[in-house]
């Protein structure tokens, strides 16, 4: 329930940080005497914008690494932030220090990376009981000519945010327990023996939000190697530890490279993210780590 909390802070946060980002470079002005100082530029915004552009890349920062639940990093990411509001509170207090009111957000900003930081850094990983054992079996490959179709279980809690792909189409056939889905802005309980169908481009969420895994089998056309590979990537950095609770990998690169490989495409804010994502699956990939993950992992489709 902490960390839920220290998320949702984190989220409403990174919001905050987006919309005094985007007012800095819409109405300089404006935004300049909200947070407390006054200056006179003859009409040059320069560094205005600047701090526009900061402020909408650390709120795209928190938005990311809170959405997937990137635990420590985020935890990281506050702490060392804690100078960027610190220093403004300075600013503003050596400026204009009978003025209160300007610092009020200065104080809360600071005291959310004093207090939320450590708190996430503290909180330990939820623990998978031995008896939650995830199952993912690859029944036809993409190498054999055809669709790829898998069936995988999703432990309780599973989920993805809205997404879509461009590559490929998905059908989903519930074989055991229930399975909410989004699809086209609805949502849809499925039991036993339902299926959905989902064509590319289309937009779409998974969540298991029963208490028991819910078993799925889910067919790729046309078939996708790279989403065998991330699928297979997924299912040995969970077996062994390194995804969360939820099954996203701990390490950010692993992240970036599962949604590179899945072709997921990101929807509303969070689509301002996906180039900063994409950099880093690149990045990520011409230093080796997709050889090593699927030299580890991905082995039964080479």
């Amino acid at each position: 329930m902490t960390t839920r909390i220290c998320y949702i802070i984190s989220i409403l946060t990174a919001v905050g940080l987006l919309f005094i980002g985007l007012r800095f470079l819409i109405s300089p002005v404006q935004a300049e005497f909200d947070f407390g100082i006054f200056t006179d530029t003859n009409d040059d915004y320069s560094f205005h914008y600047i701090k526009g552009v900061r402020d909408i890349f650390s709120g795209m920062l928190l938005l990311l690494l809170a959405v997937t639940k990137q635990k420590k990093a985020l935890g990281i990411a506050l702490l060392s932030a804690t100078i960027v509001p610190l220093g403004d509170l300075l600013i503003v207090m050596d400026g204009n220090g009978g003025d209160w009111q300007h610092t009020i957000a200065h104080w809360i900003a600071t005291g959310i990376c004093i207090i939320i930081g450590p708190i996430l850094l503290i909180q330990k990983p939820a623990k998978i009981s031995s008896d939650k054992q995830i199952s993912f079996n690859l029944i036809q490959s993409a190498t054999n000519g055809g669709p790829t179709v898998t069936e995988c279980d999703l432990l309780p809690g599973a989920k993805t945010p809205w997404h879509y792909h461009t590559l490929f189409s998905e059908k989903f056939e519930i074989l055991a327990g229930e399975l909410e889905v989004g699809k086209g802005g609805k949502r849809y309980r499925l039991k036993a023996g339902d299926e959905i169908s989902i064509s590319a481009n289309e937009k779409h969420l998974f969540n298991n939000r029963s208490n028991n895994a819910c078993r799925i089998r889910t067919t790729i056309d046309p078939g996708n190697i790279l989403f065998e590979k991330a699928s297979l990537i997924l299912l040995g950095l969970a077996k062994d530890g390194l995804t969360n609770s939820n099954g996203i990998p701990k390490k950010f690169s692993n992240l970036a490279i599962f949604i590179y490989l899945n072709n997921s495409k990101m929807t509303g804010i969070m689509k301002i993210a996906e180039p900063f994502l994409n950099l880093i699956a690149k990045i990520a990939i011409h230093r080796g780590r997709l050889k090593v993950l699927e030299d580890t992992y991905c082995k039964t489709i080479r």
